[in-house]
């Protein structure tokens, strides 16, 4: 049962406002100092009903402060969100309306990339500024996609490509399931979106789990196997960027549905590499190309 909005909820709000995106190690941190600011040593709420009665108020102007679960290790996360379609807009204030438009591309590349990927390679990024109405130069392209990294709306990982992050999948969930509801997929145990996490090897199958998810699951179960076709569960055949087995329509891995119609050659991902390369080695060398 809710309480009365006090100090204690406007303070945790503001913090909320200044960090955005935290764990849930630093919420009941933000919650315990609300009250110790206003002289209460004991929370009159527990964090649950505290954070419930802050959503009270925030639910008359769409915006709520929302649970979700890192993809890969399960850690708790919080983010105040908004909870209408336009959250891009008014999420990312702090970018160019050109900037934004290059953020919804990249989001696109990555949300219908081919067999569940749910990523994009450097080179394809860069390449992709040029396609803008006004179209950003590559130097400029690649500031900005540092600058998404550092504010965790992307992942840039060891191999050279972004992937959404969990700040991003949390915060533009709306926008998201909204835009792509035909390309997302939801995780067959907690049904949040999955961009990271296991998939079954039946390719007719549609059983998806976060890593953490596959974790506790198979834990408390006596067999390693699909709950829902009952073949073995492979750890290996992962969703997302770290999947390295590209099959060229084999029967592990389906394409997305609005994905290409074209298979990747084998050969490719060597290519962009090489590509990559030389993008950068043209911006060393000519930094206002």
């Amino acid at each position: 049962m809710t309480s009365s909005y006090a100090n204690a909820h406007r303070l945790f709000l503001q913090a909320s406002m200044s960090e955005r995106f935290f764990t849930e190690t630093k919420a009941i941190e933000m919650y315990k100092k609300a009250y110790l600011a206003n002289n209460v040593r004991r929370p009159t709420e527990t964090f649950q009903e505290f954070i419930a009665s802050i959503n009270q108020k925030l639910n008359t102007i769409d915006m709520e402060i929302r649970k979700s679960h890192d993809e890969t290790d399960g850690t708790p996360v919080w983010a105040l969100v908004n909870t209408n379609g336009d959250e891009i807009s008014k999420l990312v204030t702090e970018y160019t309306a050109v900037e934004i438009s290059y953020f919804k591309h990249l989001i696109e590349l990555i949300v219908t990339a081919d067999y569940e990927e749910f990523s994009v390679s450097s080179i394809t990024a860069l390449r992709e500024a040029s396609k803008l109405k006004t179209s950003i130069t590559k130097s400029a392209a690649e500031s900005l996609l540092q600058k998404f990294v550092e504010d965790k709306w992307l992942i840039l990982s060891k191999n050279g490509k972004y992937s959404l992050s969990q700040r991003a999948i949390l915060e533009l969930q709306v926008y998201l399931k909204e835009t792509y509801e035909d390309n997302l997929i939801e995780c067959t145990l907690c049904y949040d979106i999955i961009t990271k996490g296991q998939r079954c090897d039946v390719q007719q199958c549609k059983s998806r789990f976060h890593h953490h998810c596959s974790r506790n699951y198979f834990a408390s179960q006596t067999e390693k196997v699909c709950p829902s076709c009952k073949i073995a569960w492979k750890e290996s055949n992962v969703i997302g960027e770290d999947n390295n087995n590209k099959s060229k329509g084999g029967s592990s891995r389906r394409k997305n549905k609005r994905a290409t119609a074209v298979t990747r050659e084998g050969d490719e991902e060597e290519e962009e590499e090489e590509e990559i390369e030389e993008v950068v080695a043209e911006e060393e060398d000519e930094r206002d190309y």
